[in-house]
């Protein structure tokens, strides 16, 4: 094949898989939007909480395990199934009226999510080279932002105007493209001999269903200090025990815990799961503040994390070449810098006041938008130093199991701390305190050895 057909392809794949980022975070979003509606025409709004932590479960399960799906099926495989299972179950929907069934399928949506919503860095990990990497991430930041934008826009519009059942589904114009180019363009590699690990998989559903159960309905359906309260985070972490234990024996683990042996890998993770806490703060707590403290409409809150996504998605665009160009010698800096954005974001929602300009709220979020940009556009890049080719799959789906797992933990301290009286500048506080501990860790963490900067340097000047 000659080389211009192949830069051809590779074009096609590049924007196949950042069309498969602007599906994921629609389809994740856009539920937002349309589930309170679809709660309220069943009469189950009461049960809110519980639908939206089935969701989390079956996107938690999914994540670890897509790394062992992918080398047992092929990647691609299994990516073009998940989007196609998940757009089928949300066309089903509109036919369940039952709200038990409902929950089933809401539950296995969200496992389908799961499984894909890793691959775009995986993806662009395998097309790319590993000096590429930060600029095509970059631009996977850029999706992400435009995905998390259109994605509830779209879906309001449609529910609007169209019909509540059409809306779980409009998204799916974004995945024909990403489908049809993957099944044709993209190699399926499998690892032969590889068998899926059935009582890995049964401990992780186990350890996700107690946590999750745990943290989400723990003080609303069932009290802390009752006997399920007590016995649902014993399980979890007897299973978890287990589970680590077990893991580490098996040739190809349902949970790749061994990449925790990885001290890259291991940081990012720990950041990832303690960072998380602003983009919690601010999607969920942020929004409530701006209409219970400051007074404003639901319009006027919607727009609280717009400027993060707008600076998010032009930063995107080529923040991540820059420092791609120079990757480990810039990169210390600009992952410390994301850091400082988060608790500089927060620090501005703690000092709100009801009297507080709107303007200052945008600030906050326009500047934790800088923090997003950075870590959706290096930090994967960072780990993936340190990363065989074939283990990036696995590493990517585990990184964004520290992002779900540590927003559901921080949410639930945060729902902990409010009932013993913390107010919701308190909250941002907290929140600022997570990331500060992030940013201890990242000092030390960050690092290249000097014999690799060096060597990237004398590259640089050959």
């Amino acid at each position: 094949m000659s080389s211009a057909n192949n830069e051809s392809k590779k074009g096609l794949l590049i924007v196949a898989t950042i069309l498969l980022m602007i599906t994921s975070l629609g389809a994740s979003y856009s539920s937002n939007v349309i589930l309170p509606s679809v709660l309220t025409k069943m009469e189950a709004m009461d049960y809110y909480a519980v639908y939206a932590a089935i969701a989390s479960m079956g996107m938690m399960i999914a994540l670890p395990l897509s790394g062992s799906l992918n080398a047992k099926f092929g990647a691609r495989n299994v990516l073009v199934f998940a989007v196609i299972a998940q757009f089928v179950l949300r066309f089903l929907f509109g036919a369940i009226s039952n709200i038990i069934l409902f929950g089933v399928v809401y539950a296995l949506a969200g496992f389908m999510g799961g499984l894909y919503m890793a691959a775009p860095y995986s993806i662009m990990a395998s097309i790319v080279t590993p000096q590429e990497r930060p600029k095509y991430f970059g631009y996977l930041a850029a999706a992400s932002a435009a995905g998390a934008l259109i994605g509830p826009l779209l879906a309001g519009f449609v529910v609007d105007n169209i019909s509540l059942n059409m809306a779980w589904i409009c998204y799916g114009i974004f995945a024909v493209i990403p489908v049809i180019v993957f099944l044709t363009s993209y190699p399926n590699t499998k690892r032969e001999g590889v068998s899926l690990d059935g009582l890995g998989l049964l401990l992780l559903v186990v350890f996700v269903f107690c946590m999750i159960m745990w943290l989400s309905l723990g003080g609303k359906l069932f009290a802390f200090a009752s006997a399920i309260g007590i016995i649902l985070p014993i399980v979890a972490i007897v299973t978890l025990v287990v589970l680590i234990k077990y893991e580490t024996k098996q040739a190809n683990p349902a949970v790749p815990v061994g990449m925790f042996a990885k001290k890259r890998f291991r940081t990012t993770f720990i950041i990832q799961c303690l960072v998380v806490s602003y983009a919690t703060c601010i999607g969920a707590y942020g929004i409530v503040y701006a209409q219970q403290v400051m007074g404003f409409d639901a319009t006027v809150s919607s727009t609280v994390t717009m400027p993060q996504t707008i600076v998010q998605f032009i930063l995107g665009l080529f923040l991540g070449s820059f420092v791609g160009k120079a990757f480990k010698q810039r990169f210390r800096f600009f992952g410390l810098l994301a850091i400082v954005s988060y608790m500089v974001g927060l620090a501005i929602f703690y000092m709100l006041t009801p009297n507080t300009a709107l303007f200052v709220v945008y600030l906050a979020t326009g500047i934790g938008g800088i923090g997003q940009t950075i870590t959706q556009s290096c930090y994967a890049a960072f780990f993936q130093t340190e990363l065989k080719p074939e283990e990036i799959p696995s590493a990517q789906g585990m990184y964004q199991f520290a992002s779900t797992g540590g927003s559901c933990i921080f949410t639930a301290i945060c729902g902990a701390a409010m009932n013993m009286g913390l107010s919701l500048n308190q909250v941002f506080l907290v929140g600022a305190l997570f990331a500060a501990v992030a940013f201890v860790i990242g000092i030390f963490g960050f690092r290249f050895p000097k014999e690799e900067i060096e060597a990237e340097k004398s590259r640089s000047v050959s």
